[in-house]
């Protein structure tokens, strides 16, 4: 298959992704608005049966992660005994909470939840100075606590996305809460347009804000492999090369779920900056290790709270597969 074709069915897959994910969000809203978040829970619960008996993939995906988790001595404390299907499907449940309280926290509600914060000092205190953030997220937990920070520092939070609906999400969450200080801005890799956006926000003493642990089936060419859970596997260095170019302070940002509209938030000091020697093979490296360092942090969360790393693909073969949940 040429590089062409291949880039071609990436992004007209993804575009068909997008389309589907903003029909779901708004019927989601609509549907949570209607019945309220206890009702939302209740629903929930048959919901994600159906889609865990009937998601073969995503259930050998789930178990075979679960297994890895099992396999460190952190993860056999966390999870007790050797995963089974029961296991897999309350790492599916999880995630279904995680999405009920995700359209709380869209429709301002963040007053209803507890945050613990933990790190929360540092950052802070660059927000203070009007110096921007780049936060580097995952799918761990609920990224969404982001707007609680937002909100309570009073710091303008710039999500980059790759999307095509860019204005549709941001006038969605204007709706949902207009004094929200969050906004998207498309990643474009091909563009250096989005990089002068987001350097413009840093700037001002704003944050941006981009989840780093899952490659984007439109930019599979910057990826490298690192260890992560005992195995290599690909992760996108784009976010990393954004932070050369950014030149500010790199944390990582992960809100855990410890009960209902309960979290724990942790901001962790990844890097005061990011440098790239120019020469390829030289630079490839360097951005090795920072990716590298960046799945080291990553890992340790989620051996904290394994139910809540929510990639219900194979992670490990996904440059070859192409799946993505």
């Amino acid at each position: 298959m040429s590089v062409k074709a291949g880039s071609g069915s990436a992004a007209s897959w993804d575009r068909r992704a997008e389309r589907g994910a903003m029909l779901g969000l708004r019927f989601g809203v609509a549907f949570f608005r209607l019945v309220g978040a206890r009702l939302c829970l209740l629903l929930a619960i048959p919901v994600v049966t159906y889609f865990f008996l009937t998601d073969r993939d995503g259930r050998r995906a789930s178990l075979d992660y679960l297994r890895r988790v099992h396999a460190t001595p952190d993860g056999r404390r966390v999870l007790g005994r050797p995963p089974t299907r029961w296991t897999s499907y309350r790492h599916y449940r999880g995630f279904a909470l995680a999405i009920v309280d995700r359209l709380d926290l869209w429709l301002g509600r963040e007053s209803r939840f507890s945050f613990e914060f933990h790190g929360r000092e540092p950052l802070a205190k660059l927000v203070k100075e009007k110096r921007g953030v780049l936060v580097l997220g995952a799918h761990l937990g609920s990224f969404d606590a982001l707007r609680a920070l937002a909100r309570l520092d009073r710091v303008v939070v710039n999500l980059a996305m790759y999307t095509n609906h860019a204005a549709r999400i941001n006038r969605v969450f204007r709706d949902l809460s207009p004094e929200a200080e969050v906004r998207v801005i498309p990643l474009d890799p091909t563009s250096a347009h989005s990089v002068f956006a987001l350097r413009g926000c840093i700037e001002r003493g704003e944050m941006v804000a981009i989840l780093a642990d899952r490659v984007h089936p439109g930019d599979r060419r910057r990826r490298c492999e690192v260890p992560f859970l005992g195995a290599p596997a690909s992760f996108p260095t784009g976010p990393h090369e954004l932070a050369a170019v950014l030149g500010c302070p790199v944390f990582l940002l992960l809100g855990l779920r410890t009960g209902r509209r309960r979290y724990d938030v942790v901001a962790e000091r990844l890097f005061e900056r990011v440098e790239l020697p120019r020469r390829p093979p030289e630079r490839a490296a360097r951005v090795a290790s920072y990716v590298a360092d960046y799945a080291a942090a990553l890992e340790r969360h989620v051996l904290r709270a394994p139910l809540q790393w929510y990639n219900f693909f194979d992670f490990w073969e996904q440059p070859r597969s192409g799946r993505m949940s």
